[in-house]
């Protein structure tokens, strides 16, 4: 009698569970998931790896994802981008805080083309051996366009190794129904703790042998644990030299501010003003100066300007490549102002030399700003010549650069944010970008910045944002919010300059 009741419930519960227990999927939206959902915890001290993975996904181009995690349990350790965005995606230093780490990416050659796969992975170490969540937070899936999708998610789960039998699925010492639910819902999958019989995948025959076992108590007891202490990664140095060309950079903190300005004197395409997350990452104290630029131009002989191809060297400003150079050393004199007549791409070009990148439109302001709020200059709402080289006549042929730190640093101790050079961002030109960036390390159109060929790419349509004003420009034009956008690969500009920026590695 006690066997046929027992039949009788798994065969009740088996109808139940796989008529209306699983969770249809939702076709409309892509699922981001924790897996393996459960995943048995390691011994103190080993490493524990995740994957988030996607299904159901379609025109994904970038992810940004937070997974929160328990630190008497877990200590992060690494994460990695995965399988699923197309090749040379841009993957964003980790932002790890107290229980979070967001993982970040973004295609630089359009969206991913299958609709499953692996986004990211992250590895833990174990603190203590003890059950945990991992649970997904703030969780944004975008397109090429940088739109947001529709997305949903699958939270996991870290449970205890050992301790009772293999059927108590759950481990609450107990084999009932609760346990037959976990095999159910892992059906098909390889849940190491829904494979009762250890045979690498759950399936019915998993389902029986709880059945079998219903009402059974089971004992034992955990062996207890020690905690080692928590180990907190190291800050990253505020100033950093940079050993390729050996440049100071200033640590820009993470963190939000409020991009863009309702000043009256902005303009359109610095509105609306929003919320921007940006990671920490650092900046070049200066502008790159003559001399930096002759050192990469010696270093890389495609980049001199005997080598530069006939196409750029009649552009439509009438200005050729560093045509103020003297063959390919600067002016006498001008070792130490900030290099011009240098396009997007062969910016792009010396940082990566560099070791470096260009900022991002949303970097460069937040570092412009100094970590002051509400500001026109990166030092107030006043301006004059004391504070930085702007307004002067520019009769056509003279570049008034001035030394590079000639005026006072802002408040993250960087010189000539506002003045002297324009300074090339990584961004390509939108003008309703800010109506629909996303909220974390925005970079406008990445489609168009992925340059194969920095060095004979000339696409008339490639306009680029630059920020900062000119020796040339009137007060407004130095704004900590101005944008504005020139074609970067047909032609160069004696007013525009760049400086680079670098990662924050953990």
């Amino acid at each position: 009698m006690k066997t046929v009741l027992k039949t009788n419930l798994f065969f009740i519960c088996l109808t139940f569970l796989l008529c209306f227990g699983i969770s249809a999927v939702s076709y409309g939206q892509a699922v981001v998931a924790v897996d393996p959902e459960e995943s048995p915890s390691p011994s103190v001290g080993q490493q524990l790896t995740i994957q988030l993975k996607i299904s159901n996904g379609r025109n994904v181009a970038g992810y940004d994802i937070g997974v929160n995690f328990d630190t008497s349990a877990l200590r992060y350790v690494s994460a990695a981008n995965g399988n699923y965005l197309p090749s040379g995606a841009f993957f964003a230093p980790p932002q790890v805080s107290a229980g979070k780490v967001t993982v970040t990416a973004t295609s630089v050659s359009g969206a991913a083309l299958g609709n499953s796969g692996t986004l990211a992975s992250v590895t833990f170490q174990v603190v203590s051996v003890k059950k945990s969540t991992l649970r997904l937070t703030d969780v944004i899936l975008s397109d090429s366009n940088a739109r947001s999708l529709s997305v949903r998610t699958r939270n996991g789960m870290v449970i205890e190794g050992g301790g009772g039998a293999k059927w108590d699925a759950n481990s609450d010492g107990q084999v009932n129904v609760l346990d037959l639910v976990l095999v159910a819902k892992s059906l098909g999958t390889s849940n190491a703790r829904a494979d009762i019989n250890g045979d690498g995948r759950v399936n019915v025959l998993d389902l029986v042998t709880v059945a079998q076992h219903l009402g059974e108590t089971v004992g034992g007891t955990p062996p207890p644990v020690v905690t080692p202490p928590v180990v907190t990664p190291p800050k990253p140095a505020t100033r950093i030299t940079t050993p390729i060309d050996g440049r100071t950079m200033a640590l820009i903190p993470a963190g939000e501010f409020q991009m863009g300005s309702n000043d009256p004197e902005s303009n359109a395409n610095e509105q609306p003003v929003h919320t921007v997350y940006v990671d920490a990452f650092y900046m070049d104290t200066h502008e790159v100066t003559n001399l930096d630029y002759k050192r990469f131009v010696l270093a890389n002989p495609q980049w001199q300007k005997s080598r530069i191809p006939s196409s750029l060297q009649n552009l439509k400003h009438d200005r050729a490549y560093l045509q103020s150079w003297n063959g390919n050393d600067y002016p006498m004199g001008k070792a130490n102002h900030p290099v011009v007549d240098v396009g997007w791409n062969a910016a792009v070009a010396y940082s990566k030399w560099a070791g470096k990148r260009l900022p991002t439109e949303a970097e460069w302001e937040k570092a412009a700003r100094g970590g002051k709020a509400g500001l026109k200059y990166p030092w107030g709402n006043t301006i004059s010549t004391a504070n930085a080289n702007y307004g002067q006549r520019w009769d056509g042929k003279s570049i008034l650069t001035r030394r590079v730190g000639s005026y006072t640093a802002n408040g993250y101790g960087l010189y000539d944010m506002a003045g002297n050079v324009w300074e090339w961002c990584l961004d390509a030109h939108d003008k309703d970008f800010y109506f629909s960036s996303p909220p974390r390390n925005p970079l406008s159109d990445v489609n168009t910045i992925a340059n194969i060929d920095l060095l004979n790419d000339i696409n008339a349509t490639h306009r680029t944002i630059h920020r900062g004003g000119s020796y040339s420009d009137s007060a407004p034009h130095l704004r900590v919010s101005t944008r504005a956008s020139r074609s970067s690969t047909k032609a160069v500009y004696p007013y525009i300059g760049f400086r680079c920026v670098k990662d924050v590695t953990p």
